[in-house]
């Protein structure tokens, strides 16, 4: 009976991590073609549009210089899986 658990992209940690390499909020919604309130709402537990989540993450690689596969997650869900014979 494993634990299976699924994950989602941590907004905050991307956007913080962004920000700590010198780029302002409202630089990173200008870059995004958003609002800063919009980007301070994906901060605070809103989930981004697609589109905007891609592009999101593309600056984060290209702001923090690490590839895509190690972008911040959070566990969404945990259960276990019955195996029913």
């Amino acid at each position: 009976m494993p634990l299976v658990a699924t994950f989602r992209i941590d907004w905050f940690r991307v956007i913080t991590d962004i920000t700590r390499t010198g780029m302002a909020t409202h630089h990173v919604a200008r870059e995004l073609g958003v609002s800063k309130s919009a980007v301070l709402g994906w901060k605070s537990g809103a989930e981004p549009k697609h589109g905007d989540g891609e592009a999101l993450l593309a600056l984060w690689c290209k702001t923090t210089g690490f590839e895509r596969a190690k972008v911040p997650t959070v566990i969404y869900r945990q259960y276990w899986v019955f195996n029913s014979r």
